[in-house]
Parts: structure tokens; sequence; C-alpha cells
């Protein structure tokens, strides 16, 4: 029989379409509604846009890199190159971090020390418009999400993590996470993740949660 049936472009040949606003985004792999998005795609895959009516929409992409997310590298990046390329947008920033987000954001996955912007940065030259998409798999330990000195790569900016994030909410409109390994509920033995629920519109990477995810975006409430 053939494997992943949901996924497989012989049983669905027609493109998965995802709507960010006025935005298409069509994967010319298919990507079945129940299942998790993953590492499973081509590296000749390629992303379909069509033109939205007007370029309004002005995207911020905060995106978890390195450590329990290297298996969804292949993942980010095609998420990466489709937003940039696409040119339908008015704005799009993209910024790296490493677990959690604390007082600087990296310019590149590498998340190299010195080759960041500052957090504070972020929200002076961004108006609170941005929508803010957030990926990563919410994995980080207790410590690294309550801690003020929890930042074991650099510098915490003498806040912890979760009170960045606090910050992040409180300055911007319209934002969610989005995690390719979202359990269902709470999850007790997923304590970070829990914790970020409770803040943030948490979403399941995968097609329905990506509608799901945008829908949020763009209400006007």
């Amino acid at each position: 029989s053939e494997p992943f049936k949901q996924a497989n472009r012989k049983f669905h040949p027609k493109d998965t379409i995802v709507e960010i606003g006025n935005v298409k985004i069509g994967n010319n792999v298919k990507i079945g509604a129940n299942c998790c998005v993953t590492t499973d795609i081509p590296d000749n895959a390629t992303v379909v846009m069509e033109k939205p009516r007007k370029n309004a929409v002005k995207l911020l992409l905060l995106m978890d890199s390195g450590g329990t997310m290297i298996p969804y590298t292949t993942l980010l990046s095609e998420l990466f190159q489709s937003v940039h390329k696409s040119n339908h947008y008015k704005d799009v920033k993209t910024y790296f971090f490493h677990n959690c987000i604390y007082s600087h954001l990296y310019k590149t996955p590498e998340c190299e020390n010195g080759d960041w912007v500052e957090t504070e940065w972020v929200f002076k030259n961004l108006d609170s418009d941005y929508k803010v998409i957030i990926v990563g798999d919410a994995a980080m330990a207790p410590e690294e999400l309550y801690s003020k000195t929890g930042n074991y790569r650099g510098p915490n900016g003498g806040l912890s993590g979760m009170e960045w994030l606090q910050l992040m909410k409180r300055h911007f409109k319209k934002i969610v996470w989005m995690n390719p390994k979202m359990a269902s509920g709470n999850a007790p033995w997923r304590e970070a993740e829990t914790a970020i629920k409770e803040m943030l519109p948490m979403y399941k990477l995968s097609v329905d949660g990506l509608n799901k995810a945008m829908k949020k975006l763009m209400v006007s409430k």
C-alpha cells in the first residue's frame, strides 16, 4: 500500500491552501488536515501564493532555532523562504530565538551572540499593528521560562522569558504561537507549554492549526 496517504500527491492532487488575510499560501505537497506538519517535505517543495487585493498585512515572524527544533529545520526554512519571496505583505520582519524570547532576537537561525537586535528595539520600531507569529515547540525547561537568569545562551535583560512574552503580548495587538509538538489540552508534563498556552493562543503547526491561527490574527477584535 502507498505510504502517507493523507500527504500523497497521488491521492490528493490539488494544492493545500492556507489563507493569511487576503494572501493564499499553497504548498505543492499535500498535507492532510489531521496530519502534523513534519519534515517529510521534499527539497523541491515550492509555495504557490496568490496576490492579495491590497498589501496591508504587516507580519513579524519569530522562530525558535536549534535544540529540540532541529527536526523541523526544513519546515522552518520553507516557511521563512515562502514568506519572504511572496512580496505580498506590506512589511515582513523575521527574527530567531532559542527556546524562549529574551532581551535580544537573533538575525539568523544560528543564533550567534552579537548578531542580534534588542527586543526593546523591536517594540520601539514595529508598531502594534504587526501580526505576530511565534513558531516553537515550547519545550524549554521551567527555569528558562521563569528565571531572570534562565537564558544560558545570552542576556536576559533583567527579566524572565515569561516577562518578555508578556511584554510581547502587551505591545502587539495580534499574536499567536504555532507549535509542531503541541500536546492536547493542559499537559502537566510540559509545564512551560501549558503556561504559555494560558497566556497566548497556541495552535498545532498543521494545516488545520494554521487556518485557525490566521483567523485569530485577522479578526477585527
